[in-house]
């Protein structure tokens, strides 16, 4: 079980997969908005730009903490451009109707980011069932479901909302690590006579397994929960995976297998 601490993302958290894919895809300037909670019930509540804050929610910067936008109406929406993160539960919940009726106002474009990572999500029919819920109950135009930790993917889904005008949603669908346990896949290696030293790794991720000794960059095996994050913005492509050789799609059948095992 990989150490929680409160308003910090863990290591290999989808929640974390699922803001970098959501921030490459909306890109910067005015009028673009990233919001909601991205935390779960063992952190508390996290602004989404804190899941790659290195000293998560506390330590994130006042000019990040983007609030949901307010003031705007269906004909004149308040931003260009909303991404306002929930929680499953939070979605699933008798209210949601009521608390989400405002994301037309919201943004000309909103999409709702729904973290699917808690215990009540882990099989396909409980997916399928929230996104059903999405589309009917919350009247959401579209749903789609992805791996947030297949970023190339994700991203390309997003910029195709983005370009749509109305109200989307997308539901990140991975399992919390803490679910995993220590049924976890293998954690990544770092060739530190090649790393460079350069910290993108650590400056897009924030993940705590990564280590800078310098010269160069380590990875806490401990800590590591095998998310393979780090590996798609590393520039010299010196983070290494077991799984290297396996396909998005099976890399997401082995964490659902790793939590429904260990629960």
């Amino acid at each position: 079980m990989h150490k929680v601490e409160r308003g910090v993302s863990c290591a290999g958290c989808p929640h974390r997969a699922a803001y970098i894919a959501c921030k490459e895809a909306l890109g910067r300037g005015k009028n673009k908005v990233i919001c909601g909670n991205a935390g779960c019930a063992a952190t508390g509540y996290m602004h989404p730009a804190a899941t790659t804050c290195t000293g998560g929610e506390d330590a994130l910067l006042p000019r990040y903490k983007q609030e949901v936008p307010s003031g705007g109406a269906v004909d004149q929406p308040a931003v260009e451009a909303c991404i306002h993160f929930a929680l499953d539960t939070e979605v699933a919940a008798d209210d949601a109707p009521r608390r989400f009726a405002g994301l037309a106002a919201e943004g000309a474009v909103t999409i709702l980011a729904v973290m699917v990572s808690s215990r009540a999500f882990l099989g396909a029919e409980a997916i399928e069932g929230l996104c059903q819920h999405i589309v009917e109950d919350l009247r959401i135009d579209d749903v789609v479901a992805v791996d947030p930790l297949d970023t190339l993917a994700c991203t390309d889904i997003l910029r195709d909302m983005l370009a749509r005008p109305g109200v989307h949603a997308v539901a990140f669908c991975s399992p919390c690590v803490q679910l995993q346990g220590d049924r976890a896949p293998e954690p990544v290696d770092i060739d530190r006579i090649a790393c460079v030293g350069c910290h993108r790794c650590k400056q897009i991720t924030g993940c705590p397994a990564l280590v800078f000794a310098p010269p160069a960059y380590t990875v806490d095996a401990d800590a590591c929960a095998g998310c393979d994050l780090c590996t798609s913005f590393c520039r010299t492509h010196v983070i290494y995976s077991p799984r290297v050789r396996i396909a998005p799609a099976e890399r997401c059948e082995m964490r659902y297998q790793a939590a429904t095992s260990h629960s």
